[in-house]
């Protein structure tokens, strides 16, 4: 994991008319952090100078993607380029201690779309930016908490919220979105999902008071946007995506056989395969404090009929 890995430059005219680039390009702890390959031209749209890049990066040749500024919607550019494989992309602002990203562009909300979303968000967090157990808030429609019978803070968000918990994302919700970002409340979470794309996104920005990078979740590229004063940190992420993404997969690559029995005992599989009376482990397992208080102890009579054997 000590290799250095190649990071696009990605834009629609030449680097050289990007004065921050010159000086950038020749700061020592980007060269030792990674080398980079520069595309675009005068004549040149983004998207095809996009193109380009992601073809290499199918190819093997690059390992992630960083998109200079631009006033193009890159989310609907990356959808056109991409078509299927782009279809759950999800713009995430990263800020050095924070994260924020948003269920959908529209203004209907489904248990289906939020739950969706979710998953894109912890997944990312887990994977690209190496957060073990991801904290996640989750924001109310408007800005305040909707109590009136029927709303989608009571309907849709509340409840999706408790089927996620079950699944084992640490989701929280719904947080009156007007109040996540007073008093700093949102440095409790490692990542604020909002119900609209755009809502709290001046808060956000005002709250952590510097540029923010935008990485493109549910994709398979590393791809990054930077803002004017935030190069050096886009090549950042889209290095650190990449790499963090390589040792995130490595034990899924080749996972281990389930084992039926103890080594000690092999060949003897049938006597593993006979149902226990009385005890199941399964069930014993779970983590349930209902089940816990009424079964104190297990039944062990099943293992006691084993030893015996």
């Amino acid at each position: 994991m000590n290799k250095k890995f190649n990071i696009a430059l990605v834009g629609n005219a030449p680097v050289e008319k990007h004065g921050i680039l010159n000086a950038m390009l020749d700061d020592e702890t980007l060269q030792e952090m990674c080398d980079i390959q520069l595309y675009g031209a005068d004549d040149m749209a983004i998207k095809d100078a996009l193109h380009d890049a992601i073809d290499d990066y199918l190819d093997g040749v690059i390992s992630g993607i960083v998109c200079l500024p631009t006033d193009e919607p890159l989310e609907l550019t990356i959808k056109d380029i991409m078509g299927e494989e782009a279809k759950d992309v999800m713009p995430l602002y990263i800020h050095s201690t924070s994260r924020m990203a948003s269920a959908t562009s529209s203004e209907d909300i489904s248990a289906e779309g939020l739950t969706s979303a979710v998953k894109t968000l912890n997944r990312a967090l887990k994977r690209d930016l190496s957060i073990l157990n991801p904290r996640i808030a989750v924001t109310s429609v408007g800005d305040e908490i909707s109590a009136t019978e029927g709303s989608a803070d009571i309907t849709v968000i509340a409840p999706t919220v408790s089927e996620l918990v079950k699944g084992g994302i640490q989701v929280f919700g719904p947080i009156a979105a007007k109040k996540i970002f007073d008093n700093d409340d949102f440095m409790a979470f490692d990542a604020v999902m909002t119900m609209r794309k755009g809502q709290c996104h001046e808060e956000f920005c005002k709250a952590t008071n510097e540029e923010t990078v935008t990485l493109f979740a549910g994709i398979e590229i590393p791809l990054v946007q930077a803002q004017a004063e935030g190069m050096v940190q886009a090549i950042s992420i889209a290095n650190d995506t990449a790499r963090n993404r390589k040792v995130y997969d490595i034990p899924f690559a080749n996972p281990l056989q389930k084992l039926y029995h103890e080594r000690k005992e092999d060949g003897d599989k049938a006597r593993f395969a006979v149902k226990k009376k009385g005890f199941n482990p399964a069930e014993h397992r779970r983590e349930n404090v209902n089940y816990i208080k009424a079964n104190p102890t297990p039944n062990t009579e099943g293992i006691k009929e084993d030893k015996t054997e």
